[in-house]
């Protein structure tokens, strides 16, 4: 009878089980996404540095298809099947995600309309097109940082704004290389820092 009764006391109550499985989820999530990003921003580093030695050494290929086309249908495939992998753990996205989410869309609309202003209407040079995506780029990075309280995205965002800075001063190419540059040392190196700092909490 006394075995019974201290195996009740010492099971957690249903409110503190319910709430570590939440705690426990959250950070399965962010991991998710953080590692996510970070693989993202190195597919379109790969992509920014090969359309730039392209462009550098007049290669005589289609970058829009051999590069950008096949590159990104495959990491929007690879992209599914990852995230269907995690639906169960994916149904509750933590607000901040959203928010960033809700942020990454707004840039993305933003980026499109600059491009056809820079692409079809000659309204602005691709240079400047880079300087902006390295300035949005810093804002995402600045506003994660904000809401998670880390340091890693406010490194990030330091290094967009410098790429930005360096786009306007450089041809096309070299753009493409800051924006690359960018993407590598400003978004997926702080994205995989946070996601070894989740692992670390969760040890």
């Amino acid at each position: 009878m006394s075995d019974h009764s201290d195996l009740r006391y010492t099971l957690p109550s249903p409110v503190d089980a319910e709430l570590a499985l939440s705690l426990e989820r959250a950070h399965r999530e962010t991991r998710v996404l953080d590692l996510l990003v970070g693989v993202w921003a190195l597919l379109l580093a790969k992509c920014c540095l090969l359309q730039a030695a392209i462009l550098y050494w007049s290669i005589p290929i289609s970058g829009l298809f051999y590069i950008w086309a096949l590159s990104l249908s495959l990491g929007v495939f690879a992209t599914f099947h990852y995230l269907r992998a995690y639906r169960t753990e994916l149904k509750i996205i933590p607000t901040n995600r959203r928010t960033g989410s809700a942020l990454l869309f707004g840039i993305f609309l933003t980026l499109t309309g600059s491009a056809h202003a820079v692409f079809a209407l000659e309204l602005a040079t691709p240079s400047a097109l880079a300087a902006l995506a390295c300035s949005l780029g810093g804002i995402h990075a600045c506003v994660q940082g904000a809401m998670r309280r880390r340091p890693e995205p406010l490194l990030g965002a330091l290094i967009w704004w410098i790429a930005a800075w360096q786009c306007l001063r450089q041809p096309v190419d070299f753009a493409l290389v800051c924006v690359g540059l960018a993407l590598i040392f400003g978004q997926a190196l702080p994205s995989f820092a946070l996601v070894r700092a989740a692992n670390r909490y969760r040890a």
